[in-house]
């Protein structure tokens, strides 16, 4: 329950954050709106004193001319918004701007020292003019700040409630993988942010999401080594124990038969020491902690002298070569393509039968040399080929041939071919055979050798 209240369906803090600061500036743009637009506005109530002053002068100079002086009201009207009636002595109506003339505001002997603010429907001013008599001026429609801060008030609830979406899409996908790599870091490798947003958040998930998946498939690549060595190390361990009792039973003979097995056991478990050994070299290699170690080197020499041991260790197969002549020499780790070929040959071995042949060739192409593998065996399913090179992974039927080996053979080869500048594929259809490319590049200006 606790779990849930956590990472449930209440908004996280990241989310809190992003929507308050909206708001905040949401509230900070619609007040400078407002005032902008108050600063901005004509009208009376910018400088009502000064405002007052020039009416009263104006209207002082147009008294003796009431068509004159109404003309002038009516633009103050027009311009300002500002109604206007004059008085003159004994509170006669001298001009007015208003459909109905302003009621009087001072009494006939009042003698203000200057405009007088009143409340006349609206908001104005009452001026008294030389000679007596009064005008009253009255903005009726002056902004009222109670109406203007409901109406930013009303605005600000509405983007309130339009901004909750947009601040949660932004918020989601971080709180999102924040869960997922929480998750991950507490041990549940499967866990995964999937979060499919744009820019870069979402590729940040993507990056995530893609190292988890390499983390998983290195731990339970190892999860599988581990059980691929015991299930290599059981054969041989029960093989010694056997023979062991029978020597100590006296049954020399049968005892010297198992020895026998045993070797051919043990040469398979130091191969496969060799194996790891040597993927654990590239993997130093290519953090430049161990370079290869370089030289010139005869790819025709190589090829064949994996040929030797291929038909000394399977007498009962049969090896084609093709060496296409004169072959460019090339610079590499001797050492690692004889391995890189001796991986290839055997493979090839182990999943094909007597008397299908093997074919080993190697030809020189456009700057790279080809050197290609090719057997008439089993084959590999289409939904496994893609796998081929990870390392640790074998196939079912692999397994069921009881072939020995724990997947390193391929990934090996291909970073052997990838540490040397090159690349490797594979062809193959079930039932038909396999067909194993390694294509890797010449120097410039390499000398040509001839096959020997």
């Amino acid at each position: 329950m606790r779990r849930c209240h956590r990472h449930g369906g209440r908004h996280g803090a990241l989310f809190w954050r992003i929507y308050l600061h909206g708001l905040l500036l949401l509230l900070l743009v619609a007040l400078a709106v407002g005032a902008v637009g108050l600063a901005a506005r004509p009208g009376p109530w910018r400088d009502p004193e000064r405002y007052a002053e020039y009416a009263a002068a104006r209207v002082a100079e147009l008294s003796g001319d009431p068509v004159r002086l109404r003309a002038e009201l009516e633009r103050f009207r027009e311009h300002f918004g500002v109604e206007a009636t004059v008085y003159g002595p004994g509170a006669a109506v001298v001009a007015s701007s208003a459909e109905a003339p302003l009621a009087p505001v001072l009494p006939a002997n009042a003698t203000p020292d200057g405009p007088v603010r009143i409340r006349h429907h609206g908001f104005g001013w009452a001026v008294p003019l030389p000679g007596g008599g009064h005008a009253v001026f009255v903005a009726p429609h002056v902004p009222d700040p109670t109406r203007a801060l409901l109406v930013i008030g009303a605005v600000l609830v509405a983007l309130a409630l339009g901004s909750a979406p947009l601040a949660r899409s932004i918020a989601a996908p971080v709180e999102r993988l924040t869960r997922a790599v929480r998750a991950f870091g507490q041990g549940d490798l499967s866990s995964r942010a999937r979060v499919r947003t744009r820019g870069e958040v979402g590729e940040l998930a993507r990056a995530f999401d893609e190292m988890a998946e390499r983390i998983e498939a290195l731990v339970r690549s190892e999860k599988e080594l581990l059980a691929n060595v015991s299930h290599e190390l059981r054969t041989p361990l029960a093989r010694i124990r056997v023979a062991l009792e029978l020597a100590a039973e006296g049954d020399l003979e049968r005892a010297r038969r198992f020895l026998g097995e045993i070797g051919a056991d043990l040469a398979e478990l130091d191969q496969l020491v060799e194996d790891v050994l040597a993927a654990a070299r590239l993997d130093l290699a290519a953090s430049a902690e161990l370079p290869l170690r370089r030289a010139p080197l005869d790819l025709a020499a190589v090829a064949e002298a994996a040929a030797a041991r291929f038909r000394a260790g399977r007498p009962d197969r049969r090896l084609e070569v093709e060496l296409g002549g004169p072959l460019p020499a090339l610079t590499g780790d001797a050492a690692l393509l004889r391995r890189l070929v001796d991986n290839l040959l055997d493979n090839a071995g182990k999943y094909s039968e007597p008397p299908a042949p093997v074919l080993l060739a190697v030809r020189a192409r456009e700057g790279v040399v080809e050197l290609e593998v090719r057997d008439r065996g089993i084959g590999i399913a289409a939904e496994d080929l893609p796998r081929l090179f990870t390392p640790f992974f074998r196939t079912d039927r692999s397994r069921a041939r009881g072939s020995g080996g724990v997947g390193l053979g391929l990934a090996l080869a291909r970073r052997i071919a990838e540490a040397h500048g090159g690349r490797i594929a594979i062809a193959s259809r079930e039932g038909e055979g396999t067909t194993v490319t390694v294509v890797l590049p010449v120097p410039p200006e390499a000398p040509a050798t001839s096959p020997s």
